[in-house]
């Protein structure tokens, strides 16, 4: 077409227009020989590349070197009809949609098959089989992309929630157990490692995506949820585990005047942070936080079992001391392992204010802030406190009763704390002891002449006549 723009459309009038006559021919003709290709079962590769040509190559580098009068008149139309290039863009979603998916389980068979094994192994789940469609499609048309990354990301969805499946086999496993407790938790750890990135793309592909990829947006990101909790909550069961005889030795007569225990739960839970720091730091703030919380939910466990019994204001004094001191020692703990729920900071050391106060109103004062920070507090937990220190059928139990309960009321319509918020909704505490309410002259006679009491006997059910 530059030979006939330069050489041969000179010779003809003007007023002929010869160069669009040749440019009119040149374009149908080659429209009729793209759209014979295109009707033909191209390789996935081969659509590509005619659709780019199409769409980007043919505008920029032919029609952009001519004379381009009659393409902004539209007497050139587009090469290939709207059917014909809304077909080829459906089999190349369609053939995407199965070679990945094909890819994504097989690289999910393979890296199962090491989950067991004592061999290193690291994991990538091979995104980089999704990132080459969602990078390619844009460059043809902007629609184009969008189309490829909701196709991308409904396949995604559907690997990640196959995904969940097999991490939720592999730990239900009875043969993982065989494996070392440093092999098991570092395949824990890979597993968790693996979400992080597929969230990035998983979101990245939302984003490009219509308004309806929104469900499968959803649907990735609620199997990655499932997989870090499950993995969070293995790591936290096996280490817990090895800290529960520390903390059987907490709020007994020795822990009063030994550090003992309390050093055992800070240094296993140092040592181990070593291994947890090789998780991606999204998930490992997460994995800390819990740990964070269920360490202090563990230390303060045995103190409402009411293993103590402080009647006396030296013996409160002692306790309160000994609970701001380790409250102390393990918030110094977990800001060195970089847990950023500080909201459990005064947990602890309210607790000892409720214990160490002597005055009903500073009492009051304390116990409403602790229903203030930590909502899932109830009556029965303030209860236990006051048993605690030997508040018993007082006035003043009564009052700061009253307090935590008007409290507790004006939460009453307010939302629960979350699960990775909740506090005291995870520490039982012991009912109160059953008693007969008998008259007082019997309380004096033995149990063997109650046994000989005419107790009223329940009538016996009437029997149905029968039938005549």
């Amino acid at each position: 077409m530059g030979v006939v723009r330069g050489r041969l459309a000179p010779s003809y009038p003007a007023g002929l227009g010869a160069f669009g006559v040749y440019l009119r021919g040149y374009h149908g003709a080659l429209a009729e020989w793209i759209g014979a290709a295109a009707r033909r079962r191209l390789p996935l590769a081969d659509r590509y590349a005619l659709l780019h040509w199409h769409n980007q190559v043919y505008p920029r580098e032919v029609l952009g070197l001519v004379d381009m009068v009659a393409l902004e008149n539209g007497e050139l139309g587009s090469l290939l009809s709207p059917g014909t290039l809304r077909g080829l863009e459906d089999e190349c979603v369609t053939d995407v949609k199965a070679q990945t998916r094909a890819a994504l389980l097989r690289v999910l068979q393979e890296d199962e098959e090491h989950w067991g094994s004592a061999e290193d192994w690291s994991s990538s789940l091979a995104q980089d089989l999704l990132e080459e469609h969602t990078e390619r499609a844009p460059r043809i048309s902007q629609e184009f992309g969008e189309r490829m990354a909701h196709c991308c990301l409904g396949g995604l969805a559907e690997f990640l929630q196959s995904f969940q499946q097999r991490v939720e086999r592999f730990h239900e496993n009875p043969g993982v157990r065989e494996l070392l407790p440093d092999t098991y938790i570092s395949r824990t750890i890979s597993l968790v490692n693996c979400g992080p990135l597929l969230r990035a793309l998983a979101e990245r592909l939302a984003r490009v995506g219509p308004p309806e990829s929104e469900p499968a947006r959803e649907a990735a990101a609620s199997a990655l949820d499932r997989v870090t909790r499950l993995c969070h909550r293995v790591l936290t069961d096996l280490l817990f585990q090895e800290l529960q005889p520390h903390f059987n030795k907490l709020m007994r007569r020795k822990w009063l005047s030994s550090s003992e225990a309390l050093d055992g739960i800070v240094g296993t839970l140092g040592a181990k942070a070593l291994a947890l720091r090789r998780m991606q730091d999204e998930p490992y703030q997460a994995l800390v936080a819990e740990l964070h919380r269920r360490a202090l939910i563990e230390y303060v466990r045995p103190l409402f079992r009411g293993r103590l019994r402080c009647g006396s204001t030296r013996t409160r004094s002692r306790v309160a001391g000994r609970l701001r001191e380790d409250a102390a020692q393990l918030q110094r703990l977990f800001r060195r392992l970089e847990s950023q729920a500080s909201w459990l900071d005064a947990v602890v050391p309210r607790l000892a204010e409720v214990l160490h106060l002597e005055d009903t109103p500073s009492i009051q004062m304390e116990v409403g802030m602790l229903v203030r920070d930590y909502p899932d507090i109830r009556r029965k937990h303030v209860a236990t406190l006051l048993d605690i220190r030997g508040l018993r059928h007082t006035v003043a139990r009564h009052e700061i009763l009253a307090v935590a309960r008007d409290l507790e009321l004006s939460e009453g319509g307010a939302l629960s704390p979350s699960r990775d918020h909740a506090f005291f909704a995870d520490i039982p505490v012991p009912r109160p002891p059953f008693c007969l309410s008998l008259p007082l002259f019997l309380g004096r006679i033995p149990l063997s002449w109650l046994a000989r009491l005419p107790w009223p006997r329940p009538p016996s059910p009437s029997r149905p006549r029968a039938q005549h």
